[in-house]
């Protein structure tokens, strides 16, 4: 059974803020390769067309800033709005049969439009905010607790990306496990294998750390989460013994500057570089001439960025948190430290980088796992036969509109 599918998106290609939008991006684009008719409704872009058709995937963008805010939450109200007013076109347009909400953002619009056209409501849930943020403590965090709360018990099914995350979900909003399926986040494997010449490899090694000395790696948003204190507390204690070590922190976010100001109390700026968001083009040389890349987040409820780091081919040390620890097989894939521990970090870096035995059985362990449990078409056949189940249920259920109803033939008596 083929359907079409309106997904909604806050983010996608090229405005990517996570992970989120290449998750999108990946996902619609191995369904339409398995024939299925996927539109996507997100929030336009400098540079974008409203309309375009990108690897056969229908994308319509909105002005998400029509209405002005003077903050996120109340933008992103305004964005439902204009969301839902964007879709209601589609529909109108296709005919669309599953609805397939990704995260709180989308919520409201997503809720409006199931009720509207009585169609079954798929939700992938990617993280929570009491996650994100270790708790609740303001009425902000509260407000996205009760949309994401919303989102999950109006959904005709939930997906969710790791154990870790059926059992927040469970445990947070008492919803019960048969209503949610674990499908893994995957990783275009074949896209991330690109060899370098030794001059290509050399160029792009100074760019952050002299020639005789070895990188350490993260890449990601600079967030309280993400752990990257982490990381600088573990600087000093691997310079001890391997001083020719250079630690490389790529990305943006608010939390960097009190970043950098860690770095300077710690008296390492000299071997820490910040290099602010990353360009497509030095992202996939930075992970070829890192000798290890590092996963320290104190929350991570998938983390498509150790998936990118075996793809590479870069040894791994990651959190042993959330998705990541369901990720990452320890001293088999990559290497597995408890969260927030520096000293753990730090014996890990120092063992990965002095034992080349260890390190080549990694990550030839590590590719073998991306083939037979992350590869998109797997997850997209796993995504399918959901889609499948969700609208064999709804087909035999009498929550449709009055039109839809009387075209119902009548049962055989």
């Amino acid at each position: 059974m083929t359907l079409s599918v309106l997904m909604l998106s806050w983010e996608f290609p090229p405005f990517k803020v996570g992970g989120l939008a290449a998750h999108v991006y990946d996902l619609s684009k191995m369904l339409v390769k398995k024939g299925f008719e996927i539109h996507i409704v997100t929030c336009s872009f400098p540079g974008t067309k409203d309309y375009e058709l990108v690897d056969g995937v229908h994308v319509h963008r909105f002005d998400a800033y029509e209405i002005p805010a003077p903050e996120f939450l109340q933008w992103d109200l305004n964005m439902n709005v204009l969301m839902e007013r964007k879709a209601i076109e589609i529909i109108k347009k296709y005919n669309i049969d599953v609805l397939h909400a990704h995260d709180w953002l989308v919520a409201l619009a997503a809720i409006g439009l199931k009720h509207l056209y009585r169609k079954p409501l798929l939700v992938t849930i990617h993280s929570l905010e009491r996650g994100r943020r270790n708790g609740l403590f303001n009425d902000g965090q509260h407000m996205i607790d009760q949309i994401e709360n919303q989102l999950i018990q109006e959904a005709w099914h939930n997906i969710v990306c790791s154990q870790y995350m059926q059992s927040l979900c469970h445990f947070s909003f008492t919803f019960p496990n048969d209503k949610m399926t674990i499908i893994p986040n995957g990783v275009r494997y074949n896209d991330f294998s690109i060899e370098l010449s030794t001059k290509e490899k050399k160029e792009h090694h100074k760019k952050y750390a002299a020639e005789n000395e070895k990188i350490i790696a993260y890449i990601g948003r600079l967030v309280p989460e993400k752990g990257v204190n982490i990381l600088l507390n573990a600087v000093k204690l691997v310079l001890k013994k391997l001083p020719n070590t250079k630690f490389v922190v790529a990305g943006e976010g608010w939390h960097r500057n009190e970043l950098e100001r860690i770095a300077r109390e710690l008296k390492i700026e000299e071997k820490v570089l910040f290099t602010g968001y990353l360009p497509e083009e030095d992202f996939l040389p930075y992970f070829n001439v890192a000798d290890i890349l590092v996963v320290p987040s104190t929350y991570e409820p998938f983390g498509i960025v150790a998936l990118e780091g075996m793809a590479t081919k870069t040894p791994i040390i990651v959190s042993d948190v959330g998705g990541l620890s369901e990720i990452v097989d320890h001293r088999w894939t990559g290497m597995k430290v408890p969260a927030d521990n520096s000293d753990a970090m730090a014996d890990s870096i120092i063992e990965l980088l002095t034992d080349d035995s260890l390190r080549k059985s990694i990550v030839s362990n590590a590719v073998e796992k991306l083939i037979h449990v992350y590869d998109w078409s797997i997850i997209a056949d796993h995504t399918i036969k959901v889609y499948n189940k969700v609208f064999k249920d709804w087909k035999k259920h009498t929550w449709k509109t009055k039109e839809a109803l009387k075209k119902r033939k009548p049962k055989k008596k």
